[in-house]
């Protein structure tokens, strides 16, 4: 398709503007189970998303077709655009003055052979099976491999495009001791093929399930905790939509008018940025083509601005933050990479000086035990008694609750150990200097 083409034929059928975004990408998939390839393919997506403002109304298309009849298309888009009786004002956005720098990586992925992608997996579980007899299945290993691009043009002069490509690994160790049975998952994500190391991923997961074993619950009462940096991110993530300007809009979120208050602990600032060394989710602009930008939205317990799409800003009178992502056809907003900011603490340094006490590795259940409204939680978790601040014995069966905006306004500590997750949420690990523990 010229989209060119087809957004001067726009113009010339009395179309005051027109944008086109196209998402591509080859996704490769490969499973094995017990020794034997259980899926392995590689398959191409398109999707092209056609908006149009006619008569002052936005119409939206959307095919995967790069054929598609121009004619057809923008006939659609006219009526649409006449079935709408909104009265919002609509705008399509004419590009940022300048964009973060943005080089795309080779991976080196297209040139490993899908036979060297399937021995991987086949050595991944070979070695979490060898490492320990009590590791008595491996249900799940596979490898996805994406190579992905996106392009926005449109009428206003806009035309940005970036590519970029990674590959995760996951699989999951089940382990029995003692008649109980415990299992653990691990995610490896990778911008170069070369970095993917299955001895070590093995050895990972493989000591991650073997420490679960033969956990016990704990006596209900108020605990120091120390949340693990995946749990804290897992944590943190339910609770993102607080920063939304959609969900402002709405009023569902607490920190609604609160700009320049100190609602935080002054030991927390939160980022959201939109290039980090290895992460995944780098974005130079968002998909309304707004230039993404790193911004502290908390600074030193401070909550400084909400994060904006070109909609929620002009509802609020102010300018889009880059942080406007399609999901499901739609604009909505999602930070880029959003995280925590570490502190000085070794991991080890958070332990120190809890006589008994919490770690809180796991959390399950988050998204039917939250109130992202309110910020109440409670989830059942799963992790390690700290005695004198050391690791003692691993915990199961016991539910931690409490109040996230309460929780991130007191906290005790917070760790070096930044990890920002393949969802683009992250966190170091944080300690607190009490949280109820429900137990036995």
């Amino acid at each position: 398709m010229d989209y060119k083409k087809l957004i001067d034929l726009a113009l010339q059928q009395g179309f005051s503007d027109l944008e086109v975004y196209v998402s591509a990408s080859t996704v490769t998939n490969i499973s094995i189970y017990a020794g034997q390839i259980d899926q392995n393919h590689t398959h191409d997506e398109v999707s092209i998303s056609i908006r149009g403002i006619y008569n002052g109304k936005m119409a939206y298309l959307s095919t995967s077709d790069g054929n598609e009849d121009y004619d057809y298309i923008l006939n659609t888009l006219r009526q649409n655009a006449g079935s709408l009786t909104t009265n919002e004002e609509f705008e399509i956005f004419a590009g940022s003055e300048a964009y973060p720098e943005f080089e795309h990586n080779d991976g080196g992925f297209a040139t490993i052979s899908m036979a060297d992608k399937v021995n991987l997996l086949l050595d991944l579980e070979k070695e979490i099976r060898a490492y320990d007899q009590r590791i008595i299945l491996v249900p799940h290993c596979a490898y996805t491999e994406e190579i992905e691009s996106k392009r926005i043009i449109n009428s206003k002069g806009l035309d940005v495009q970036r590519e970029k490509e990674y590959a995760y690994v996951v699989a999951q160790a089940v382990a029995r001791e003692n008649e109980q049975t415990t299992s653990a998952f691990e995610v490896e994500v990778k911008l170069h093929y070369t970095e993917l190391d299955p001895i070590m991923m093995a050895q990972k997961i493989a000591k991650k399930v073997i420490r679960k074993l033969n956990a016990d619950s704990l006596p209900s009462k108020t605990y120091p905790v120390v949340f693990e940096n995946e749990a804290m991110a897992d944590l943190f993530a339910v609770f993102t939509s607080f920063f939304s300007g959609e969900v402002a809009i709405k009023k569902l979120t607490p920190l609604l008018g609160k700009e320049g208050e100190k609602l935080f602990d002054e030991k927390l600032t939160i980022v959201d940025a939109p290039i980090v060394a290895n992460s995944i989710v780098n974005e130079p602009f968002d998909d309304e083509g707004v230039a993404c930008y790193r911004k502290e939205v908390v600074k030193a317990g401070v909550f400084n601005t909400l994060l904006h799409n070109l909609k929620s800003a002009k509802y609020f009178k102010t300018t889009s933050t880059g942080n406007g992502f399609r999901a499901g056809g739609a604009v909505s907003i999602s930070g880029v990479n959003f995280y925590i900011e570490p502190g000085k603490k070794s991991f080890d340094e958070l332990l120190e000086g809890i006589e008994e006490g919490l770690l809180v590795t796991e959390l399950a259940g988050l998204h039917a035990g939250a109130n992202p409204i309110t910020g109440d939680f409670s989830a059942q978790s799963s992790g390690f008694l700290i005695k004198n601040g050391k690791i003692d014995r691993p915990v199961t069966l016991i539910v931690v609750s409490g109040n996230f905006l309460n929780l991130m306004s007191n906290i005790d500590a917070i760790g070096s150990d930044l990890k920002i997750f393949y969802t683009g949420i992250g966190s170091p690990s944080i300690r607190f200097s009490g949280l109820p523990v429900s137990g036995k």
